[in-house]
């Protein structure tokens, strides 16, 4: 702990959190941006509260909501408290959190914005919703990354909802979700819930499980498309097992574009087999890429798996358990889109 940053409008020497260069309340990681921290305490530190500034992992903020609120006071000329989120911050969640949180629009809230769960495995911490109808997370900003977090979604919304309104400043396009799980519990509804919607949306590493409420869930959906189908999207190396639905929309109406299915793990289901595992028929242009996934049960329409009718795209190369399929080749991989 004993570096101490120079602070130029002070005239004085601080700390650096955790004994890293460039991280005291004034000071910034070269490129990085600011460190955050939300929920954090010990019998050492002081409680969380909104009222810290929190850059300092012993005074953290009680909540994610207030630093964006703060942020977006700052945008609007009705709020001077700071430090207040700017491009390229991280926000460490260091504790299990219930809050409905709604970023702001690409306006008020800066774009490059990281939150980030600290923990020592994959469970920690959580994030589960304050309200049931309400997502963990609502992102209307642009670029932001959310990385090892568990999200509890409620019986009636997502883990996170990325928002692309037409006619309107949100857009949570090239949004990262990497490494995060999922977790339904058998009441949860979707996953991550694409609306608008959303382009160049990276998924990567994450679980989904158990998402089986009101009939229609789903791992990752498209909700609404009212500005476009989400495009240049890539879902790569998820895991996706006992949810009611994978990968889809409820109507097969909304879908993909140009987008990229890699190293993904379509789980047939123990207790109930999900319906549809991947299911891209919605998309008005097609020409996905799908390969190196690793189907269960039967490859086929029937078994919950469709291309797109009017541009299938590329579906060769997956490893398939439905051999007894004709585009399945005898080693098990597929050779072409999955029919009737």
């Amino acid at each position: 702990m004993g570096y101490k940053d120079f602070d130029k409008a002070s005239q004085e020497y601080r700390e650096g959190q955790w004994g890293i260069p460039g991280t005291s309340a004034d000071a910034y990681v070269g490129e990085g941006g600011k460190l955050f921290f939300i929920g954090r305490q010990s019998t050492r530190d002081v409680a969380a509260s909104d009222l810290h500034d929190g850059t300092d992992p012993r005074e953290p903020l009680a909540t994610l909501q207030g630093l964006i609120d703060r942020t977006a006071a700052i945008a609007a000329g009705t709020g001077t408290r700071q430090p207040y989120l700017r491009a390229h911050d991280t926000v460490y969640i260091a504790a299990d959190i219930s809050e409905s949180v709604v970023t702001g629009d690409t306006t008020d809230m800066p774009e490059g914005v990281s939150i980030i769960g600290i923990g020592n495995d994959q469970w920690v911490p959580q994030w589960s919703t304050d309200v049931a109808a309400n997502p963990c997370l609502t992102l209307r900003a642009f670029g932001w990354t959310v990385a090892n977090i568990q999200f509890n979604p409620g019986a009636s919304s997502s883990g996170i909802r990325a928002e692309w309104v037409p006619g309107s400043s949100y857009n949570g396009s090239r949004l990262t979700i990497r490494d995060c799980v999922f977790d339904g519990a058998w009441t949860g509804f979707y996953g991550i819930d694409l609306v608008g919607a959303s382009y160049d949306v990276k998924v990567d590493g994450c679980t989904f499980r158990e998402l089986r409420a009101a009939g229609e869930a789903f791992g990752i959906i498209v909700t609404n498309t009212a500005e476009a189908d989400p495009y240049m999207c890539e879902i790569t190396n998820n895991l996706f097992w006992e949810n009611e639905n994978h990968v889809g929309s409820i109507d097969a109406l909304r879908g993909f574009n140009l987008s990229l299915f890699k190293g993904n793990v379509f789980h047939e289901g123990v207790l109930i087999a999900a319906t549809s595992k991947l299911d891209l028929r919605g998309g008005t242009r097609g020409k996905n890429i799908v390969t190196q996934n690793v189907f269960c049960g039967d490859y086929s329409n029937a078994g919950g798996y469709y291309a797109n009718a009017g541009a299938p795209g590329n579906w060769v190369g997956n490893i398939c358990e439905d051999v007894a399929e004709a585009e399945v080749a005898d080693n098990g991989f597929s050779v072409a889109v999955p029919a009737a």
